[in-house]
């Protein structure tokens, strides 16, 4: 079981620290800076460290393909009601969105205690931003072979979890990623019945893509958008 333990404390409303470690030997402090003010910073803060310590600063050495395996020990009771969808906190859904889809089934328990945390006198806190428009997002980024960077939504993960015939995989993000990494990938044409309808969906249909290869009965449908970045909406089966 890979586990990860945070304790965030508020220092403004802008700014909280986050205490964090993944066990005796591997541990820190994170100084976390939102670009703007709440009154429940500390919430937002952890979050944003949870997701920065997950795929960025990859504390396991490792990208987690999803939730199985992991354990959050947080110290926001919010946190675990927003991966289980029963929280009110709407201001917090979206900085929450990977608890529900990248991290999808990871266990998480609730605790304040701080006894296998850093000390501050003895640990220089790594300060980062959390900047809305980075760790608010409803997707996670991955880079694959054939499509190069792409943005995956909750959306495609929960249509692709739905739709496949030989049944739901146990991890439905790690499953869909490795059927996106097939090197084979490539555009295949759409019916002109499917871009009507995308068209009247989406405002327009010159920025649809549809991605598959010849031996795969999966269509991904692709999303360029104004930045020319590629997001993928939803999956179906032929």
């Amino acid at each position: 079981m890979m586990a990860l333990t945070t304790v965030s404390e508020k220092i403004d409303d802008s700014t909280a620290r986050v205490f964090w470690a993944t066990g005796l030997k591997n541990s820190g402090i994170l100084d976390v800076s939102l670009d703007f003010a709440h009154e429940d910073c500390a919430l937002l803060a952890e979050l944003i460290a949870l997701r920065y310590l997950l795929f960025k600063k990859k504390v396991f050495d490792r990208e987690p393909g999803g939730g199985g395996g992991y354990r959050l020990t947080v110290s926001k009771g919010a946190i675990k009601k927003l991966a289980n969808k029963k929280s009110s906190k709407k201001h917090a859904f979206k900085f929450s969105s990977f608890l529900t889809n990248r991290m999808n089934g990871v266990e998480i328990k609730v605790s304040q205690a701080k006894t296998i945390m850093p000390s501050i006198d003895d640990c220089e806190p790594e300060k980062i931003g959390g900047e809305k428009g980075v760790y608010a997002q409803t997707f996670d980024e991955i880079t694959v072979p054939a499509i190069g960077r792409l943005f995956v939504t909750q959306h495609a993960v929960d249509q692709y979890q739905s739709r496949i015939s030989s049944g739901a995989p146990k991890n439905p993000w790690a499953s869909l990623v490795k059927r996106l990494s097939h090197p084979s990938l490539r555009v295949f044409p759409l019916d002109p019945r499917v871009l009507a309808h995308k068209a009247r969906k989406y405002g327009r249909s010159d920025n649809v893509e549809a991605w598959s290869h010849p031996t795969s009965s999966f269509i991904y449908l692709v999303i360029r958008n104004d930045d020319n970045e590629r997001v993928l909406v939803t999956v179906f089966e032929l």
